[in-house]
């Protein structure tokens, strides 16, 4: 299973030489600071570099087929441990809600609590997506509810997989806007995640379009991009790790677009769905060839009966 592969341990260091932040940033995103200042498409989407990358799996105008295949639905007993995102330790004793329908406006249909040692397990469908939920009491004052969707196991004859569950801490969670000279809105979420090509690896000189099914922008966005593996203000586009983040995004139903120059016009590659909770984390990726963020492992592509 795919996660975000940066690691925000190496952060920390860059916030002591301090930062200055842009209201209007003609290069790294977009971030007007004017409520007054409508944002459009092309304050995000003005890349003019060709993107590198693998892009033969989709041919600008089908979205892939990812039919699964007969007898892959098997359940599947997940052992995994909740590790926090910018230490990769354990989270011991921390709760996991899981939503077997990928749909985290519902009731979750599993509950569990960590061990001290951050491990726990689950039973969930395999080649069906999912979306958790992982948090600390609030007064612990130690994480922020973090979320993952679309997360899909591939199928396996053992009926067993293993897995990390990503959780951001309070500190961290301010560490990327305050590195970035933003502020992060009380209410909003920040979205992090990697662009990613048809064999899997990083796109290069991507950038991200985020909206409503209405096509309204969140009046406060700012997406911003990495370099040397850091949040950079001045990276106009996705570097050679493909990441990306977004913040101020708010509660709600939005639609996540990778976009790229591919040489002669510019191109939408793929998508993801999200619904977002007020002050959390959501750690999201974006898959060429795909328009809702389910990207389904080879091994459910195939019968597995």
């Amino acid at each position: 299973m795919r996660t975000v592969l940066f690691s925000l341990a190496l952060i920390a260091p860059a916030v002591l030489l301090g930062c200055t932040g842009k209201t209007t940033d003609d290069t790294g995103g977009t971030d007007t600071g004017d409520t007054n200042t409508a944002l459009t498409f092309e304050d995000f989407v003005n890349v003019t570099d060709t993107y590198v990358g693998d892009g033969t799996c989709y041919d600008g105008v089908a979205w892939i087929d990812q039919t699964v295949g007969a007898g892959c639905t098997s359940d599947v007993t997940v052992s995994g441990t909740v590790s926090d995102f910018q230490q990769d330790e354990p989270v011991p004793e921390a709760s996991v809600n899981i939503w077997s329908n990928d749909d985290i406006n519902t009731a979750a249909d599993q509950s569990f609590d960590v061990d001290s040692n951050g491990a726990g397990t689950m039973t969930v469908s395999a080649c069906t997506p999912i979306g958790y939920e992982t948090y600390t009491p609030v007064e612990w004052e130690e994480t922020v509810n973090t979320y993952e969707v679309h997360q899909v196991y591939g199928w396996d004859p053992s009926g067993a997989d293993t897995d990390t569950w990503n959780s951001v801490s309070v500190a961290t969670s301010k560490l990327i806007p305050s590195l970035l000279g933003l502020e992060w809105s009380p209410g909003t979420a920040i979205i992090a995640g990697t662009a990613y090509d048809c064999n899997e690896e990083p796109i290069q000189h991507a950038q991200v379009f985020i909206h409503d099914a209405d096509g309204n922008i969140p009046a406060d966005l700012a997406v911003r991009y990495f370099a040397n593996k850091l949040p950079n203000s001045d990276q106009p586009d996705t570097n050679d790790d493909g990441l990306w983040s977004a913040v101020n995004v708010p509660p709600g139903e939005w639609i996540v677009e990778m976009w790229v120059n591919n040489g002669t016009d510019l191109e939408m590659l793929g998508a993801t769905h999200l619904t977002i909770m007020p002050d959390s984390v959501v750690i999201s990726n974006i898959y060429t060839g795909i328009d809702d963020g389910v990207y389904l492992p080879a091994s459910c592509l195939q019968a597995c009966e």
